[in-house]
């Protein structure tokens, strides 16, 4: 009796401190991200367009007895440098701007995520109005013309991240590699603008049809980290620890030959962002 009752004594200290430790939870398991979840995140930081008034860098300034096309400083000592010539917003400076960034997960532990943006502008031209000034109690005043404008710009951005686990369920490193294509095209033509000097009319624009465009090409190494603020929802830091980027500036005034501009770069810790994002 006594030996019956010392094994289940025994057997009880045994199993008690199996029994007394917690059981993982579900809402823990839930922080990870699972195969083909999809995750949807806001991004505030470094905007993928081309934002600067395009007009000063992409078109040139043209006249029936002047002008020139090239870099803004061509003429100077300085000529060939790009800083200022590739000085355009979203290009070499950052600034704030919201964002949307769409990623699928393939596995539990590996993602591919893509982003797009677009704007388009466009400005119809009006001709000039001449005014009539011979009546001195009837004037009929002159109507300026508008120049003809369109405005393209793009940005496409794909990657894909391998996630890591830690101790804590809620923290979720990852890193990968991303690349991205950036496009900026401005395309102006001026319609009838008057009469010179001599009474003739310069219903053309004296270089026709303004072509100029800004292309970037760019692939960067990624390192980022996530935290769970509760099953599905995630905020994060992301930045480029290393980055290469191409960029070609071209005009292309019409009967003239396209002048184009390369420019490379490389950058360390770059495009930091936050991230606040749904998973589901």
């Amino acid at each position: 009796m006594i030996r019956k009752l010392c094994t289940i004594l025994l057997t009880a200290l045994m199993v008690a401190p199996a029994m007394a430790q917690p059981k993982k939870s579900v809402a823990e398991d839930d922080y990870a991200p699972r195969q083909w979840q999809w995750q949807v995140s806001m991004v505030v930081g470094n905007s993928g367009f081309v934002k600067d008034d395009l007009n000063s860098y992409l078109v040139p300034y043209l006249t029936p007895t002047g002008g020139s096309i090239g870099l803004p400083n061509g003429s100077s000592k300085d000529s060939g440098d790009l800083s200022q010539y590739l000085n355009i917003s979203g290009f070499n400076s950052n600034y704030k701007f919201l964002g949307l960034q769409g990623k699928v997960f393939v596995t539990d532990h590996w993602e591919v995520n893509a982003a797009f943006g677009m704007n388009i502008d466009l400005t119809p031209g009006r001709d000039y109005i001449e005014g009539d000034y011979t009546v001195e109690d009837m004037v009929i005043p002159e109507q300026r013309y508008i120049n003809a404008q369109s405005t393209h710009n793009w940005y496409a951005t794909v990657g894909s991240n391998r996630y890591f686990t830690l101790s804590n369920p809620r923290i979720h490193p990852y890193a990968g590699a991303a690349g991205t294509f950036q496009m900026a095209k401005l395309v102006t033509q001026e319609p009838y603008i008057g009469e010179n000097a001599e009474g003739d009319d310069l219903h053309m624009y004296q270089s026709g049809t303004n072509v100029g465009q800004a292309l970037y090409f760019k692939t960067a190494l990624v390192a980022g980290i996530e935290y769970s603020l509760a099953p599905g929802l995630v905020v994060g830091f992301e930045f480029n620890p290393v980055s290469y980027r191409y960029d070609i500036l071209q005009m292309s005034p019409r009967g003239f030959g396209v002048y184009a501009a390369a420019h490379h770069s490389i950058k360390i810790f770059e495009m930091p962002v936050l991230k606040f994002g749904i998973r589901f």
